[in-house]
């Protein structure tokens, strides 16, 4: 029974470990969305400001800059919109993880329990060979009385 159990618990560690990477690939994909979307409105800022900086100083490229400004704006809602989308599925994988984390240590459990189970019947066992040596050697020394 040990050793169908190791090769569960081995199983199971396996299967923990996957979901782990993929929690982490799934982590990593939203980190560079939002990421990505946070750039995206750090230049729409500075496209607002140049825009800005021309108007006032009579340049004629303002109008360019306010539509640059407005596109990366855009664009940083699109990929913030999705960063959100990917969340639930983000979610999923750490619940996923969390189950396989809690299906390793109930068969973690198993293992240690079964081991436990197993030294205690060899010791059961050890403990009547001794009885029987002893009840054996009684009963020689009876007879040769």
């Amino acid at each position: 029974m040990k050793h169908p159990l190791r090769r569960v618990l081995r199983l199971r560690r396996l299967l923990e470990e996957q979901t782990q990477q993929e929690l982490e690939r799934r982590s990593a994909e939203v980190r560079r969305l939002e990421n990505a979307a946070g750039e995206q409105r750090t230049r729409a800022r500075r496209a607002r400001g140049e825009a800005l900086r021309q108007l006032t100083s009579g340049g004629a490229d303002w109008l360019v800059e306010v539509a640059d400004a407005e596109i990366l704006a855009w664009k940083s809602a699109r990929l913030r919109s999705q960063a959100e989308s990917r969340l639930p599925e983000l979610e999923a994988a750490r619940t996923a993880l969390l189950e396989r984390r809690v299906e390793r240590r109930q068969v973690e459990t198993l293992v240690t329990e079964a081991a436990a189970a197993g030294a205690l019947d060899e010791s059961r066992r050890e403990q009547r060979r001794i009885d029987d040596w002893f009840q054996s050697r009684a009963a020689r020394d009876q007879s040769r009385r």
